[in-house]
């Protein structure tokens, strides 16, 4: 499965400069990965989980976790963990959906499902006419066309979009390069452009105890983008669940977000870290980076406030004037006449912060978004597990695997805010020794052990591989 994946990560497949049939194949070859690997996921988490009338909730992502989960088609009001918390079920068009909390680092936690009324917890949101949305986190407010007028932060007291500007601006741009169409963007794209402001439905379909959500229609040229915008009960996560029917060519599609956040830096994810750039425009190398690449995130802080742009599938990222901007859509013609003429589904959010990327958990976050925790139903009721854990949350574990030689285990981390570090990995399973290895998996030398319990040091940024035994 890994070498199928990797055939399609060749560098013209990639940024989308393919012909047409080689996204014909790989479509058919990422849909039958798709399903092999749903259904061999769905076997291991029965096979961990056993039978029974609990619910078990798995958290593939490295830290301690409070996140939303969706159950599916299952009946019942509440959950309840083993300390007694009850967390209150929401049913939607989606599936029933909780907020659940303290969820273990690659591990598990299961659940009771009750049907006790009484503890269903009234919506926590208040509709103020069609166009204004109280939240526990924002005062939101809305035009008739559906764009963000104001996110009020209540907590830090504090307005998130530019006065007289909109946010969640979706706007399409004439891009037409010089040279090579599928591959660049030239810099004199916004010199023509349409806003995406024609509303063909807007309507509040979900009020409840976990989410408030505004579904949008909007039509643009001959295609159509429908939006769910989700407000958490629980989370400071805004997102925009999105699906594009585009039938564009030449037009790129990017979404802005003009924030009240003085700067000249933006921070952007990168594989195992992250990487700063500056916003302005003073010299030459500065014009040239009008378009930037990132992985899951973007940032922009001043000095004790900032929001956070997160996507899950979009890498093209742009700002001027703390206008965050994200690349959704591109569209060329050469060499395949109708990139992107497709149907696409992806999700992208703010999430604005206190203080900056580093204190309020952007990386995290990120993961989250990036990694839904998975459920299975009608479950064994087990003891909370982690398999791994890490005692500081700049400490991300990225990888568990067997050893390439088959002898140990492999539990690969690294340091995401550019600080050295001297953590402990804790690791739940029988093991005699640990190694910290090279990426080949060669050990360099034997780590310190104290039970469960392995001392790791790591500079700023570093990858280091663990091999237990």
């Amino acid at each position: 499965m890994w070498k199928v994946v990797l055939l399609n990560q060749f560098h013209d497949i990639l940024p989308g400069s393919s012909i047409h049939e080689v996204y014909e194949v790989t479509k058919e070859e990422y849909g039958r990965l798709a399903e092999q690997l749903a259904s061999m996921t769905a076997e291991r988490r029965k096979a961990i989980a056993g039978s029974g009338e609990a619910v078990t909730v798995f958290n593939t992502t490295g830290q301690v976790r409070d996140d939303i989960v969706n159950l599916g088609e299952l009946e019942g009001s509440v959950l309840m963990d083993s300390d007694g918390v009850i967390y209150p079920i929401q049913k939607t068009k989606d599936g029933s959906i909780a907020f659940v909390r303290n969820l273990p680092s690659k591990g598990y936690k299961s659940f009771t499902v009750s049907d006790t009324a009484s503890a269903v917890e009234k919506a926590p949101f208040t509709l103020v006419g069609e166009y204004q949305l109280e939240t526990p986190f924002y005062t939101v407010k809305f035009d008739q066309q559906g764009m963000f007028t104001s996110i009020y932060d209540k907590e830090n007291d504090r307005e998130i979009v530019q006065q007289g500007e909109r946010a969640n601006l979706l706007r399409m741009y004439e891009d037409k390069p010089i040279y090579f169409d599928n591959w660049d963007i030239d810099i004199y794209y916004t010199e023509k452009f349409w806003d995406v402001d024609n509303v063909e439905h807007m309507e509040w379909t979900e009020i409840g105890a976990v989410r408030a959500v505004l579904e949008v229609t909007r039509k643009a040229s001959q295609s159509t983008i429908q939006q769910k915008i989700i407000f958490y009960a629980d989370s400071r996560r805004i997102e925009f669940v999105t699906h594009v029917d585009w039938k564009e060519h030449q037009t790129l599609l990017k979404v802005h977000f003009p924030v009240a956040v003085h700067t000249d830096e933006a921070a952007f994810d990168i594989q195992f870290g992250n990487l700063t750039r500056k916003t302005h425009q003073n010299t030459s190398w500065d014009v040239a980076r009008f378009e930037s690449c990132g992985q899951k995130w973007m940032d922009l802080s001043e000095g004790h406030y900032g929001v956070s742009l997160l996507n899950d599938c979009k890498y093209g990222h742009s700002v001027k004037d703390s206008n965050m901007a994200l690349t959704l859509i591109k569209s060329g013609i050469e060499p395949n006449p109708t990139t992107d003429q497709e149907e696409h589904v992806f999700t992208y959010a703010i999430y604005p912060h206190a203080e900056s990327w580093r204190a309020a958990g952007t990386v995290a976050e990120a993961y989250k978004l990036n990694q839904p925790l998975l459920v299975q139903t009608r479950t064994e009721e087990k003891d909370t597990y982690s398999f791994a854990s890490v005692a500081h949350a700049n400490v991300v574990i990225e990888t568990i695997k067997n050893a390439e030689n088959g002898d140990g285990t492999i539990i690969r981390m690294y340091e995401s805010e550019n600080a050295y570090t001297k953590t402990k990995l804790t690791v739940n399973t029988d093991f005699n020794k640990a190694y910290i290895c090279n990426l080949l998996e060669e050990t360099d030398c034997e780590a310190d052990v104290a039970g469960k319990e392995i001392e790791v040091v790591l500079k700023p940024y570093e990858v280091v591989t663990v091999k237990v035994c």
